[in-house]
């Protein structure tokens, strides 16, 4: 009996269209690579662009904190009521300080920050870096003789490593504030009660991690964001085209990490 041609050839299409998902990966895993590399060598060397960091900051930092209050205070008050909904069935809703805070501090708010926030900064970089591009002023920069890394990459990944860290310990406060609220008018379990139990709950090593997670999210978004927009291509499109691959880019990249540190932080045995 002979092979079906057809679904030979859409095996064989199959398989190519894999392998060149696999290689365009690596690829730009190598090529982000390449570029913090680049950062991290040619960044720290005078001058230090300490203007251009702190206009970055202003930019990705102060500019996201009404966007991130408003996630960090809705995700405290929808945790609260989830887990106070369940506990009520148990008769234990006086300890409901107790089981939101880890869940706050050291996954939700870092994540879900880094997931909106972190998108946020790093699509801005994408099409402020993409336009750029394409309008050839990164070629003009290296022409006159500075160097592209240096003046528009380290102040970006600087800005958001800062960023993102000061961002998430807001939002802790946010977040925990949230949950007081719903605790106190919605359980009747008092504010002041539910403040007790929620620090009482955490240690050094969960906000330690917290900050950890904020610290290299940011890093992620600075450096996806700048990638992608030294990677644009010519064309009426590709700036369009870049941020739209930037927004599942930092979405994964940040879940990958989360998993990764979680594993760390929390390794079982």
């Amino acid at each position: 009996m002979s092979e079906n041609p057809t679904l030979r050839g859409a095996l064989r299409e199959s398989i190519a269209n894999l392998g060149e998902t696999i290689t365009s990966g690596v690829r730009w895993c190598g090529g982000m690579a390449v570029m913090l590399g680049q950062a991290l060598r040619r960044g720290p060397r005078r001058p230090l662009g300490l203007f251009d960091i702190s206009y970055q900051t202003l930019q990705l930092g102060i500019r996201s904190i009404p966007l991130a209050t408003m996630m960090s205070l809705f995700v405290g008050m929808i945790l609260a009521w989830q887990f106070g909904e369940a506990l009520a069935d148990f008769g234990a809703k006086n300890s409901i300080g107790y089981v939101t805070a880890l869940s706050l501090v050291r996954e939700l708010v870092p994540t879900l920050l880094a997931v909106t926030v972190g998108t946020k900064m790093a699509t801005g970089m994408t099409a402020e870096l993409g336009s750029m591009k394409v309008t050839e002023q990164i070629d003009a920069i290296s022409a006159l003789g500075a160097d592209p890394i240096k003046k528009l990459v380290w102040p970006r990944l600087v800005a958001a490593s800062i960023a993102m860290p000061l961002l998430v310990a807001w939002g802790n406060v946010i977040a925990m504030l949230g949950g007081m609220l719903i605790s106190d008018t919605v359980f009747d379990v008092p504010a002041g009660y539910f403040y007790a139990t929620y620090i009482d709950e955490l240690e050094p090593m969960h906000y330690i991690m917290s900050q950890t997670k904020a610290l290299v999210f940011g890093g992620l978004a600075g450096l996806v964001g700048c990638y992608q927009g030294f990677s644009t291509k010519f064309g009426t499109e590709a700036v369009g085209l870049s941020t739209t691959e930037t927004v599942i880019a930092v979405s994964v990249s940040v879940l990958l990490a989360d998993f990764a540190l979680t594993t760390l932080f929390m390794p079982i045995g």
